[in-house]
C-alpha cells in the first residue's frame, strides 16, 4: 500500500528548494524510487511505503534484519547522491548557495538532489535507531 502525505512533501519543498520545485518533486519520487528498488533487489515484501519526501518510510516483512532494514532506509539517499553526482554541477555552486533553499543555483539538479539526500540520511538514521 502506498500512503502519500502532503504535508511531509510541503515541509520537504522547503526545505530542499523553494525556487525550484518541480526540481524538488522530481528529486522526491526518486527518492522513493530508490527504496523501493532497494526493497525489491533485496528480495523483500513490501507492506506499506509512505511518500512523505524525506520524511518518509518503507515497510517491509518481518522477516528483515536490521542490515536489511538499514539498506532499504539508505536506498533514497543514496539514489538522490547518485543522481547529484551524475548531473554534476556542484563544484560550480558557493557553498552558501548549497544550504539556502531559495538560493539561484547554476545546476539545480544536482543541488537539489544532495539536498534530500543529506537530509533524508540524517532522518533515516534518526529513525533506523
Amino acid at each position: 500500500m502506498i500512503v502519500v502525505d502532503f504535508i511531509g512533501l510541503v515541509f520537504t519543498l522547503c526545505l530542499v528548494g523553494l525556487r525550484y520545485p518541480h526540481y524538488a518533486l522530481v528529486a522526491m519520487f526518486i527518492h522513493e524510487t530508490g527504496r523501493i528498488l532497494m526493497a525489491v533487489f533485496l528480495h523483500q515484501k513490501i507492506d506499506l511505503v509512505v511518500a512523505a519526501g524525506a520524511f518518509g518510510k518503507t515497510v517491509v516483512g518481518e522477516t528483515a534484519g536490521s542490515v536489511v532494514m538499514a539498506c532499504i532506509a539508505l536506498g533514497g539517499p543514496l539514489a538522490n547522491y547518485i543522481i547529484s553526482v551524475v548531473a554534476g554541477g556542484i563544484e560550480y555552486e558557493k557553498t552558501t548557495n548549497l544550504l539556502n533553499p531559495a538560493a539561484r543555483l547554476k545546476c539545480p539538479v544536482s543541488v537539489i538532489n544532495l539536498r534530500l539526500a543529506v537530509i533524508s540520511f540524517f532522518l533515516s538514521l534518526i529513525q533506523f535507531i
